[in-house]
C-alpha cells in the first residue's frame, strides 16, 4: 500500500506552489514596471533635449535679429543673407526634430507591442501552469479514489 500524503501536507504543497506563482507574477510585474519607467525616462530626456535645442535656436535667431538691427547698408544685406541661411537651418532642424519625435513614437509603440506580447506570453504560461496544476490534482485524486477501492 502506497503512502498517501496527509491532506495538510498536500494543502501545504499547494499553498507553497500558489505562493511561488504569485511571487513569479509579482517579479514579472516589477520587471515590466521598471521597463515602462525606463522608457518614460528616455522619452523625458529626449523631450528635454529637444526643448533645449529649440531654445538655443530661438536664442540664435534673436541674436541674428539684433545684429541685423545694429548694421547699416551693406551690413544689412549680409545679415539678411545670414538670417535666410539660419531659417533654412532652422527648418531643417525642425524637420529633423519632427522626424526624431516620430521615430521615438514608433519605437515606443513597438516597445509597447513587445511588452504586450511578452505579457500575453506570461499570462498564457500562467494559465497553462494553472491547467497543469488542475490536471495533476485531478489525476492525483483519481489515483487516490482508485487506490481506496
Amino acid at each position: 500500500m502506497a503512502h498517501r500524503p496527509a491532506p495538510a501536507d498536500e494543502l501545504s504543497v499547494l499553498h507553497a506552489e500558489n505562493r511561488h506563482l504569485k511571487d513569479s507574477i509579482a517579479a514579472m510585474r516589477q520587471a515590466m514596471e521598471a521597463l515602462v519607467l525606463d522608457k518614460n525616462a528616455t522619452v523625458q530626456q529626449a523631450v528635454a533635449a529637444s526643448r533645449d535645442e529649440l531654445k538655443n535656436m530661438r536664442e540664435t535667431i534673436a541674436a541674428l535679429r539684433d545684429a541685423l538691427e545694429a548694421l547699416h547698408g551693406e551690413r544689412d544685406r549680409q545679415v539678411q543673407e545670414a538670417v535666410a541661411r539660419g531659417k533654412v537651418e532652422n527648418n531643417d532642424l525642425q524637420a529633423a526634430i519632427q522626424a526624431m519625435r516620430e521615430q521615438l513614437e514608433l519605437e515606443m509603440l513597438a516597445e509597447r507591442e513587445r511588452f504586450s506580447i511578452a505579457r500575453r506570453g506570461y499570462e498564457d504560461e500562467l494559465a497553462q501552469l494553472r491547467k497543469t496544476v488542475v490536471a495533476l490534482r485531478e489525476a492525483l485524486e483519481a489515483k487516490v479514489v482508485a487506490h481506496a477501492r
